[in-house]
């Protein structure tokens, strides 16, 4: 009898405890996420104009690279058949997509000739020839 009265009195306060922990005042709290973000590294003239152009990608697509500039701002913008994607240049002639799980790599001594395109995580779609 008296193991069932500890029994009772163990499993009373495991819900009143469990009540208390629960969240107060749901709804109220703000949560901010930061993600990771690539750092911007600023992108030469000669590279900006070397970038863009039509690739033909191995998998029947094509990547039109286009750029924009508004001053001395610079903006290139990937486009893989789904609508351009503004991409930022981080170093060594790779770019990655704002927002977007994509990323370029771009090879060739002074007009890249291959860029290699992953998108969605580690994942190699294509590399081409231009």
């Amino acid at each position: 009898m008296r193991i069932k009265h500890i029994a009772m009195f163990a499993a009373a306060a495991i819900v009143s405890l469990s009540s208390v922990a629960g969240p107060q005042g749901a709804g109220k709290e703000v949560v901010t996420v930061h993600g990771s973000t690539a750092k911007q590294v600023r992108m030469p003239a000669f590279l900006f104009d070397r970038m863009q152009g039509e690739y033909s990608m191995e998998d029947g697509r094509v990547l039109n690279v286009t750029g924009t500039h508004d001053g001395h701002a610079r903006s290139l913008y990937a486009d893989l058949g789904n609508g351009p994607i503004e991409i930022v240049h981080v170093g060594a002639k790779r770019f990655v997509a704002v927002g977007q799980d994509l990323s370029l790599r771009f090879q060739g001594d002074k007009i890249p000739d291959t860029v290699f395109v992953r998108d969605g995580g580690a994942r190699e779609v294509a590399s081409t020839q231009r």
